[in-house]
């Protein structure tokens, strides 16, 4: 943590300290404070997901438990998503039907999120990102499958850890924190299920589970 930190804070502070000793001419000025910028806002991202990360990790952490669609909840993920996608070059695509569970709607959210970020961070131009929702062996399943890199078979398993990174530099550049496959692990691992890979380098990666058919939510009638 303290290494992921230290980073932008040297960046910010090299940049800061040159507009205040007056050493950068007026198109220096703007392009410093923009990185200034860029890299509070990765410090922010960083702060964030550590919180989000330490309540998942606390052993009393109790999750409240509600009816969602998780169709409804990739649809407005989707949207939210769509500008960024858009200015890369790369679709999004939904697909499914409306499925009905009891899940702790924030950690849904996040799931989504941070698994459709990852799709567009580490894609091509051109390419697509595809999020399914419905029901498989008769359990809820999501699933989102992207068009991208591609992550090699050695560091699959690896993914998953905090701060781990397959392409560091892309990671750096797009303001990625290397803790969004972790948040997602522990949301998954939360309700009982487990995150499954399947990923061929330059073609793409899926990512996708099936939650416990106990989770699925009744009919109120």
């Amino acid at each position: 943590v303290s290494h992921e930190l230290k980073t932008p804070l040297t960046a910010i502070s090299g940049y800061a300290e040159l507009i205040g000793n007056g050493m950068t001419g007026k198109e220096d000025t703007i392009r410093f404070s923009n990185e200034i910028h860029s890299n509070a806002n990765r410090l922010l991202s960083l702060i964030n997901d550590i919180i989000k990360l330490s309540e998942l990790d606390e052993a009393d952490h109790q999750m409240e438990m509600e009816r969602i669609d998780l169709y409804k909840l990739a649809e407005n993920c989707v949207q939210m998503m769509q500008v960024t996608a858009e200015k890369q070059g790369i679709r999004l695509i939904l697909q499914g039907e409306s499925t009905m569970v009891m899940a702790n709607k924030g950690l849904m959210d996040e799931v989504f999120y941070n698994l459709c970020s990852n799709a567009i961070r580490y894609n091509k131009p051109g390419g697509s990102v595809t999020v399914t929702v419905g029901t498989k062996d008769e359990r809820p399943f999501l699933s989102v499958a992207d068009t991208g890199i591609g992550i090699p078979k050695e560091c699959q398993e690896r993914v998953f850890e905090r701060f781990y990174r397959v392409d560091k530099a892309r990671s750096r550049q797009t303001g990625g924190s290397g803790l969004g496959l972790a948040i997602v692990k522990h949301a998954v691992n939360h309700h009982d299920s487990r995150l499954e890979i399947d990923s061929t380098v330059g073609k793409g990666t899926r990512f996708s589970f099936l939650l416990p058919e106990r989770l699925i939510a009744k009919n109120d009638a």
